[in-house]
This record gives C-alpha cells, sequence and structure tokens, in this order.
C-alpha cells in the first residue's frame, strides 16, 4: 500500500509545472565559456582594490580629492564584484540562483548590484570632473577640488543612485502558484514560486521593458562616456598648452636672464662679485622654475592615471553597450550566450584591473606600495629596526666628531 502511494506521489510532483519557467544554469551562462576566469578574476579584483583603498588611505595621498574618489571607487567594486561575479560563481558551481530564493533575496540582490554598478560608473566620471576643473578653472578648484566637496559629491551620488534604482526594492518579483497537469486536466496546487522580474502585463513591467533598461544602459555606460571624453579632451588640451609654453618660457628666459643682467665675457672676468651675485640669482629663478614644474609632473602623473581609468573603461565597458544597443532584449537566446558571457565578463574586469593602471601611470601609487611593504618589514623584523638604530646612532657619532 506504501508503495502505491509513493509512486503515486513521485507521479504527481513529476506532473507539477510552474506558470513561467524559473531562470536556471542554462538560463544564463553558456556551458561552453570557461567557469573558472570568474573566480580568478574575482581573486584579482578582490586583492588589487583592497590593495589600492589600503595605498589611497595613506597621509601622503589622503589629503588629495582625487585620491578620496579612487579610494571609494575600490570600495564600490569590491561590491560589484561580490554581488555580480559572486552570483556567476553561484550559478555555475552549485547552480544556485539567489535571486529565485525569495522576494527579499530577489529585491535586495537587485537593488544593490544595480546600485553599485551605477556609483561605480558616477564616481569615475566624478575624477574626470575634478581633473577638468583642477586644471581648466584654478580659481573654482580651491573650492570644489577638495576633501569636503569630494565627500559630499559621494554621498550625493550614493542618493542618486539608491534613488534610480528604489523602485526594485518594492514592485520587483512576486510570487505564483504551480499547477498539475492530470488526465488532461489543470490543478492549481499550494505550491508557490519566487520569480524575480516584473509581472507581465502590469504597469511596472511597461516601465521595466524598456524604458529601465535603457535608464540602466544610460547611466552605467552612455553619460559615464560622454563625460570622460569631454573631461579628457580639456585636460590634455590644456596640458598640452601648459607643456608648449613652459618649454618655450624655459629657453627664453634663460638666455634672457643673462643679457638682462649683463653677463658677458669682459663683464664676468673683470669683476667676481657680479659673477657670483648672478650665479646664486640664477640659481634661485631655476629652483623657481623647478618648483613650478614639479607641480606640473604632479598634475601630469594625476591625469595619466585618470586617462588610463578612463581608457580601461571605455575599452570593457564600451563593447557591452554596444552589443546591448544593437541587440537589446536577446541575452538568453542560444546563439548570444557565448557572446554576452564574454562581454559580460569583460565589463567585470573594469572593476578588477585598476590597480595594474594606477601602478604603471601613478609614481606616488607606487611609492605608496613601497612605503608600505617597508613598514610592514620594520614591524614583523624587529631585529631590523635595532639595526637601523644603532645605525642612525653611529652616523650621529661620526658627525659630533667631524
Amino acid at each position: 500500500m506504501t508503495e502505491t502511494v509513493i509512486t503515486q506521489n513521485e507521479f504527481i510532483k513529476s506532473y507539477i509545472h510552474s506558470p513561467y519557467p524559473l531562470e536556471t544554469y542554462e538560463d544564463y551562462l553558456d556551458p561552453k565559456f570557461p567557469s573558472y576566469v570568474t573566480v580568478l578574476l574575482l581573486i584579482i579584483g578582490l586583492f588589487g582594490n583592497s590593495l589600492s583603498a589600503l595605498v589611497f588611505n595613506k597621509k601622503p595621498l589622503k589629503k588629495n580629492s582625487t585620491f578620496i574618489y579612487l579610494r571609494v571607487l575600490c570600495y564600490v567594486d569590491i561590491l560589484v564584484l561580490f554581488f555580480g561575479l559572486g552570483d556567476i560563481i553561484l550559478i555555475t558551481y552549485f547552480k544556485f540562483v539567489i535571486r529565485n530564493q525569495s522576494i527579499i533575496m530577489c529585491r535586495m540582490h537587485t537593488f544593490l548590484t544595480y546600485w553599485s554598478t551605477h556609483l561605480s560608473s558616477f564616481i569615475i566620471a566624478s575624477v574626470s570632473v575634478d581633473r577638468a576643473i583642477a586644471t581648466n578653472f584654478i580659481g573654482f578648484a580651491k573650492f570644489y577640488c577638495t576633501q569636503k566637496t569630494a565627500h559630499k559629491i559621494i554621498i550625493s551620488l550614493g542618493f542618486l543612485s539608491a534613488l534610480i534604482n528604489m523602485h526594485t526594492l518594492f514592485f520587483l518579483g512576486y510570487h505564483e502558484n504551480y499547477f498539475l497537469y492530470f488526465n488532461s486536466t489543470v490543478f492549481v496546487t499550494n505550491k508557490t514560486a519566487c520569480y524575480c522580474a516584473s509581472l507581465y502585463g502590469t504597469n511596472y513591467d511597461k516601465f521595466m521593458n524598456p524604458y529601465f533598461q535603457w535608464l540602466d544602459l544610460i547611466f552605467y555606460a552612455i553619460l559615464p562616456f560622454i563625460v570622460m571624453f569631454l573631461c579628457t579632451f580639456f585636460i590634455l588640451r590644456v596640458i598640452f598648452m601648459s607643456n608648449k609654453r613652459m618649454e618655450s618660457k624655459l629657453s627664453r628666459n634663460s638666455f634672457a636672464f643673462l643679457r638682462a643682467n649683463g653677463a658677458t665675457p669682459t663683464d664676468t672676468e673683470a669683476n667676481a662679485e657680479p659673477k657670483t651675485s648672478l650665479s646664486t640669482r640664477f640659481k634661485k629663478s631655476f629652483i623657481r622654475q623647478n618648483t613650478k614644474s614639479n607641480r606640473f609632473n604632479k598634475t601630469l602623473h594625476l591625469t595619466y592615471t585618470l586617462v588610463s581609468i578612463n581608457a580601461l573603461f571605455i575599452c570593457l565597458v564600451g563593447p557591452l553597450a554596444v552589443v546591448l544597443i544593437t541587440i537589446k532584449g536577446k541575452e538568453k537566446v542560444t546563439e548570444n550566450k557565448l557572446l554576452f558571457n564574454i562581454l559580460y565578463i569583460l565589463a567585470y574586469s573594469n572593476h578588477s584591473f585598476n590597480f595594474i593602471f594606477y601602478g604603471l601611470s601613478s609614481p606616488p601609487y607606487r611609492i605608496a606600495i613601497k612605503n608600505l611593504i617597508h613598514s610592514k618589514g620594520r614591524t614583523s623584523n624587529p631585529s631590523w629596526n635595532t639595526s637601523q638604530c644603532y645605525r642612525s646612532k653611529s652616523i650621529r657619532t661620526n658627525k659630533s666628531d667631524k
């Protein structure tokens, strides 16, 4: 008797269906795509962003408004990788779709994913605006390019991103009862399923498709592209003009300075005192020019960092934006799955590889990393500290003997 009941229950279970197909592993990923790429990208991104956040929090870089934006960008990129790549890893290795577990999980995960990706793009665009103002509007930069202003802008951008995606916390997802096919009859069961999507035919569904899809694309890619392009153009224009002006001034001022002070062979041979005073004045003027060139080099290094970040963003996110515009809504078609898997991984790479470009384009970043490594070595090796102490003492005694 029990055997017939079990077989009958198994038979009934095999005929239970959901009204709409739930999202599964096959809906997201192509089996041809190597699964280890996401894990490797997540590890690199977490390590690189954590290291960069630690470096940008050091005193030499902490006061600069540009590095404040970049430090917060590291924290936000960690969230993007955690919610984005972490979800893909769960689907790939565990066949677990976190958004289908409950309405709360659906709404929270969707909101945090959209919020972090939009905020990351907003911050990158804000860095471009910050550097453009610092190079083009020096008077206004004294009020805008400060620590307080940077923190206020970041908080405002966080609220703006939350406001844009707030609707997902209230309207996204719904429950639907399963139904049962048995003897050509449809029965509604008590079992429910969670669908992390907008209910078809509702006003919210009409808003999500296609209006919010376009808003997402605009805020994540198109608008930052425009801001970055314009700011980079104005920054490079100013630097190119300043570089030409500085080179011409250095060559012209050195010759004019010597002529104005009468640096002729007869004068220098006749009187030795003007020669010494002239040399000291020339050294002072050279030092002033050198300090100006040092400031220019600092601005140039920050600009190199910004341009490299912008180029990385455009190269890695640009292909996804172009493909989404051309074949919008066909991400889950079998023929397009592999293409979209590659493009989404490229977009997530933008949040993982920033620290490499920081190191390549920013000498202050490299110096801060070296200081961080040396400080770790000093604290972990007490004998090194004692040897340094004795070495400094010996240097002092030698100086006193002299």
